[in-house]
């Protein structure tokens, strides 16, 4: 039993780097310090690494999720990578996306392990941890997708690579999914707890992520590929930790909050997002994944302005008339390979740096859209 679960942890951990630097890879400019897109750090007195640090500080974590990838006990490499992680992170809120979030905390969890098989206590605890983990991913995942912007825009969008296999005329026999697909997923992450209905739960899922890596993938959108590997990665650790596992217990739950790193992963993890749907805690650190609803931030800017713009930036302001507009979002995902912080303090920091282009205020401004609220839902 305790040789299957030594087995087990140091499966995931060899697929956490791994996919960790498949993702880093994949939006590499992330994590350097001198871009096009600015960096949005989240104290205002911190500084810009300059060159090559930032260069250099990227390369040392890819070493370390390396060395952890390939070492039998990584302990050391882990707390290493954590250090450059949270520099990184603390440098650039676009860098707190929701996979390196998650990977971020299952590393803090394996941290504290020396992955020593003789451990018994720990690694079932950590095994079941990252169980709640995995099942509060589907669980949130599903609840936040139960919006009016999911089944109007984000669902719409994710389907259309199906039509043109399938016919639209086809498609619009099944937008009943569309209401489905959150529930399926909110379910399914409740049914991976249950013995009797896990391996179907398991099904479910597997099908969910080929399904998003089809739409999202060469021959769909392709779109947003640093997702890619987090896909894959989290169909293999539903496989590793509930598809031949034995049936799950609170005392185990119980047994797990005795140490005091899971009980951090399993407030911020597991509780905090409730938080969000009142907009109280970040979409991303909610598991608030193509849901429609995040909030947005679009940048308005005078003519005069706009022809002060560095020409790496001027593609990115679209309008005439003193109404050039620049979509945060679509910015960031086209200079960096990912998606901007969903936050209004992050849209507004990236709305200071341009600032310094401008004549006076007027010539810029930031229109914030929120997210929907719990009590918006319909």
């Amino acid at each position: 039993m305790k040789e299957t679960s030594c087995f087990q942890i140091r499966l995931i951990t060899r697929i956490l780097a791994f996919a960790c630097i498949l993702s880093m890879l994949l939006c590499y400019k992330l994590w350097l310090g001198h871009r096009n897109f600015p960096l949005s750090p989240i104290f205002d007195f911190l500084p810009i690494l300059p060159k090559p640090i930032d260069s250099l500080l990227f390369v040392l974590t890819l070493i370390l999720l390396l060395l952890i990838g390939i070492h039998r006990n990584p302990q050391k490499y882990i707390i290493a990578f954590l250090a450059c992680a949270l520099i990184l992170a603390l440098l650039d809120q676009n860098r707190w996306q929701p996979w390196f979030y998650q990977y971020l905390l299952m590393f803090f969890i394996l941290s504290f392990f020396n992955f020593r098989c003789d451990d018994t206590r720990h690694l079932e605890a950590i095994k079941t941890i990252f169980k709640l983990l995995i099942g509060a991913i589907y669980f949130w995942s599903g609840l936040q997708k139960m919006n009016t912007h999911f089944l109007s825009d984000t669902y719409p969008w994710l389907m259309e690579p199906i039509a043109s296999y399938i016919g639209e005329s086809l498609i619009k026999n099944i937008e009943s999914l569309g209401k489905l697909f959150p529930i399926i997923e909110t379910l399914t992450g409740i049914a991976l707890f249950f013995s009797p209905i896990k391996k179907i739960a398991f099904i479910l899922l597997c099908m969910m992520h080929l399904f998003i890596l089809f739409v999202l993938g060469p021959l769909g959108h392709n779109y947003n590929p640093v997702v890619w590997p987090w896909n894959v990665a989290m169909m293999a650790f539903a496989f590793i930790l509930f598809y031949n596992n034995t049936s799950f217990t609170t005392t185990q739950i119980l047994e797990m909050l005795r140490y005091n790193s899971m009980k951090i992963v399993f407030i911020l993890f597991m509780m905090m997002p409730l938080f969000n749907f009142f907009n109280l805690w970040d979409s991303y650190l909610s598991h608030n994944l193509y849901s429609g609803n995040t909030c947005n931030g679009v940048i308005y800017i005078s003519d005069s302005m706009e022809n002060k713009l560095p020409d790496k930036i001027k593609p990115y302001s679209l309008g005439q008339l003193n109404q050039n507009q620049i979509t945060i979002k679509y910015w960031c995902m086209m200079e960096l390979g990912v998606p901007a912080y969903p936050e209004k303090r992050n849209f507004e920091a990236i709305t200071n740096t341009l600032y310094k282009y401008a004549h006076d205020s007027s010539e810029v401004y930031l229109l914030y859209t929120p997210k929907l609220k719990a009590s918006n839902f319909k």
